[in-house]
């Protein structure tokens, strides 16, 4: 009898035991805050990016001019197929010439953008995207910019390659030397990091 009471207290112990063994709280290791939250898990969220852009006007005749650019864009995130947002960046005029009617080189483009990928990322380091842009250079006019490139990296934390064309209105003079506007078309090559 002795036994069997034995065996049971040694039972009903090892049972209590395990029973607070699962209530105890663990110390979390260094640098761990269970309230903090990774940006790059969510679906929806801002995102940003930094381009640098470089292109060409392409005219089979007369004179060319090519062009260098540095875009920052911020918008909104609603799936790895499309994201939204705004950019700005200086634009630098390379050998104008007779192209543009202003002497000064520089440019302040203002664009809106959208963007998305191709196929799904989730399990991909790299993937094809495409991206559109419009808006408006300062000294210039219009343009229209789409982009189809190579997203490398994690679903929010990438590098970007893309091939784009461009159409410009560009400020110029015509045969009269009269001011006018120009529609001018560049092959642009574009290397960026979004986040």
């Amino acid at each position: 009898m002795k036994k069997i009471l034995t065996f049971i207290a040694a039972l009903l112990i090892s049972i209590g035991v395990s029973a607070q063994e699962n209530q105890v709280k663990r110390i979390p290791g260094k640098g761990y805050d269970p309230n903090q939250q990774q940006y790059s898990q969510f679906e929806r969220s801002v995102w940003f990016s930094a381009e640098v852009l470089g292109g060409v006007s392409c005219h089979l005749r007369g004179h060319n001019m090519g062009l260098a650019e540095v875009d920052f864009t911020v918008g909104y995130r609603f799936s790895q197929y499309l994201k939204v947002g705004v950019g700005i960046g200086p634009r630098y005029y390379i050998d104008q010439g007779p192209l543009r009617r202003s002497d000064i080189k520089w440019g302040m483009p203002l664009f809106a953008t959208v963007r998305g990928n191709l196929i799904p990322g989730l399990y991909r380091t790299v993937v094809p995207y495409w991206g559109i842009e419009a808006g408006a250079s300062v000294r210039d006019g219009a343009f229209f910019r789409p982009t189809l490139g190579l997203r490398i990296g994690e679903p929010r934390n990438a590098f970007t390659i893309g091939i784009s064309y461009m159409g410009q209105d560009i400020a110029t003079y015509n045969s009269r030397l009269e001011k006018t506007c120009k529609y001018t078309s560049f092959a642009c090559l574009r290397l960026g990091y979004e986040f």
